[in-house]
């Protein structure tokens, strides 16, 4: 028996806005009878960014208790045959990888239609756990809305709650026409992602061209963040660039890694801070690298002493080894900076928030 719906999802059966708490969180919240724990998304497209900030709400929401622990976020993604490019196929593989291996985020997952016609749909699709069927869809809504930040953000848009049952099987029936993301045989199951299609139009996602459209333009401010200690004697054990590498061996992703904040870097206001002292975190900001894709940071430990990925803690540490020819997880050393040209990493800040980072 399909459950009634309850109080949260009753308050508005038709949605033009703020779509974030009704569609993306409230389901999932843990004052709630039944907290439900998987969220299928059919989308016609989708970027990295809606996907990247919304496991992150999630992934500290779980942490923080207020969403239900376990959760799993399972996408399809319908327009692939003539939108989607070989980069942003390699921006979701990476964005994923690093989300999967991150502790305390949501599991994800995204397919592709690769059999018949393309598929054009935006469904989500809320269940939760039931211990006789194993799990029960419980609330689902349909639209115009995309899994995309222009969809939630920037454009006007139209959901309503549809029947969560026939959204199920709709989402179930669609299964055998898709292709895991990670699967080896992508490229020649889609084969315009070999050749390189053209950007999908709900959002491009192709950080390079982000890249380059930022570096033409003039930034609002520049600092350098030194990748040493204080004392620029070396990177330290067990800290900054090496913080994966324990000294006391605790067993860690040992590319994961912050950038040190140093006092003698520091320039006040030039990253964002909390807005109030009891706030649980400092704001994050994205960056966008030339040969790394695009992630976010934010402040961190106390004092904010340290600048790290949210995402995963190890995107800096791979991105770093990977600039200077080190194999993942390796003991990276001042001599080793040195001998590449550089010890510190380039921020550059622009206008609305987004900020080039270089090395």
């Amino acid at each position: 028996m399909i459950p009634k719906f309850d109080d949260i999802t009753k308050e508005s059966t038709f949605l033009s806005s703020n779509f974030d708490e009704p569609i993306l969180y409230a389901p999932a919240r843990v004052e709630r009878l039944s907290p439900c724990n998987s969220l299928r998304i059919v989308t016609a497209f989708t970027d990295t960014e809606r996907i990247s900030t919304h496991m992150i709400h999630l992934g500290e929401g779980m942490r923080a208790n207020r969403f239900v622990r376990g959760l799993k976020v399972d996408i399809i993604l319908g327009m692939t045959k003539s939108s989607l490019s070989q980069r942003k196929h390699e921006d979701i593989c990476r964005l994923l990888h690093f989300l999967n291996e991150s502790r305390g985020m949501p599991t994800v997952t995204c397919r592709y239609i690769c059999d018949g016609p393309e598929v054009h749909s935006k469904l989500y699709i809320w269940s939760h756990p039931d211990e006789h069927v194993g799990e029960l869809p419980f609330t689902a809504y349909c639209g115009s809305l995309n899994y995309t930040m222009n969809a939630f953000y920037r454009r006007r848009e139209a959901v309503s709650m549809c029947s969560s049952l026939d959204a199920f099987w709709y989402y179930k029936e669609l299964l055998p026409n898709t292709i895991d993301c990670f699967d080896p045989s992508v490229s020649e199951r889609l084969r315009n992602v070999v050749n390189n299609g053209p950007e999908d139009v709900e959002g491009p996602d192709n950080s390079e061209m982000d890249y380059l459209l930022y570096d033409q333009q003039t930034p609002i401010a520049t600092i350098n963040v030194s990748l040493l200690r204080a004392d620029g004697s070396d990177t330290g054990y067990g800290s900054g660039i090496n913080w994966g590498i324990r000294p006391n061996g605790t067993r860690r992703d040992q590319d994961q890694a912050y950038i040190p904040y140093n006092r003698q870097d520091r320039v006040s206001g030039f990253f964002p801070d909390r807005i109030n002292p009891d706030d649980e975190n400092c704001p994050m900001f994205k960056v966008i690298t030339k040969d790394f894709g695009s992630f976010h940071m934010r402040m961190a430990q106390q004092g904010n002493k340290a600048l790290h990925s949210v995402e995963s803690n190890a995107i800096l540490g791979e991105w770093i080894r990977k600039k200077i020819g080190v194999p993942s997880g390796g003991y990276v050393t001042k001599q080793m900076l040195e001998h590449y040209g550089r010890t510190y990493v380039r921020f550059r800040k622009y206008a609305d928030g987004v900020y080039l980072l270089d090395f």
